[in-house]
């Protein structure tokens, strides 16, 4: 038997690159209602967390965050605080769930995990029944599974329903478009926003007072973060929805 191509049931790339796709406008919003529920948490399947550009980026990975056969401590993995960049993530185990390779729709579409799972979704649709069939396992101390590019065959021949979002309804048909036109295109990401023009002095006259050699203000500068390292900070004079926090090496 020969398996499928995963882009045969879909139309020409081109269909789905004719109305441009933005991240935050359309793409975000589909992730939040379908797909945050799941993976939005430290400890999300596989650590896959999709409330993020950088989540997505990152990938996922097989380690378990909580794990109650492990008897001795794991080094922490959260995002934005425990690696820098994408690299050093996948210095520390997380395979990429995007298309890293050559960047053309077809391929960005076959050599991306995150799209193969959607289109298993499409291709299998959830069973309409009352209740799900067997082979779906819902369990909390359930096996986690975690398919990379090279596993994909794989794991489609053997679960064939288990496509995302799993165990859950279909996507409707223009929010599945959305996210294959978004992939298609390399999945772009949103420029990193940085500081408004008001505050940079505001920022810069803080980080001068927190980084001050002497031993008297290294103690100040401590004891300002482990208290505030949680806090998110606004400043005055910046938007509204604009919020910093402080960082392990004592900068704002």
């Amino acid at each position: 038997m020969k398996s499928e191509p995963a882009t045969a049931a879909l139309d020409l790339p081109s269909a789905v690159l004719d109305v441009p796709v933005e991240f935050e406008q359309d793409v975000r919003p589909v992730l939040e209602r379908r797909c945050v529920v799941c993976h939005g948490c430290y400890d999300a399947p596989c650590q896959l967390k999709l409330s993020s550009i950088e989540g997505l980026q990152r990938g996922a990975t097989e380690e378990l965050v909580y794990d109650p056969a492990r008897i001795t401590p794991m080094q922490p993995t959260r995002l934005f605080v425990d690696a820098g960049s994408t690299s050093e993530w996948r210095s520390r185990g997380f395979h990429p769930v995007l298309n890293k390779g050559r960047q053309a729709p077809v391929q960005n579409l076959e050599n991306s995990v995150l799209y193969r799972l959607l289109r298993l979704k499409q291709q299998h649709p959830q069973p309409e029944t009352e209740l799900l069939p067997d082979s779906y396992t819902l369990e909390l101390n359930r096996e986690q599974t975690c398919p990379t590019m090279e596993s994909m065959d794989d794991y489609e021949r053997e679960h064939p329903l288990w496509g995302m979002p799993y165990a859950m309804p279909n996507l409707p048909e223009q929010e599945y478009r959305t996210l294959v036109s978004w992939l298609a295109r390399g999945a772009p990401a949103p420029a990193s926003p940085g500081p408004s023009g008001t505050i940079l002095s505001q920022i810069k006259r803080w980080e001068s007072f927190l980084n001050q050699p002497s031993t008297r203000q290294q103690l100040v500068s401590r004891y300002l973060y482990e208290h505030l390292f949680h806090a998110h900070i606004h400043f005055a004079g910046s938007p509204a929805r604009e919020f910093y926090r402080r960082s392990r090496c004592c900068t704002l």
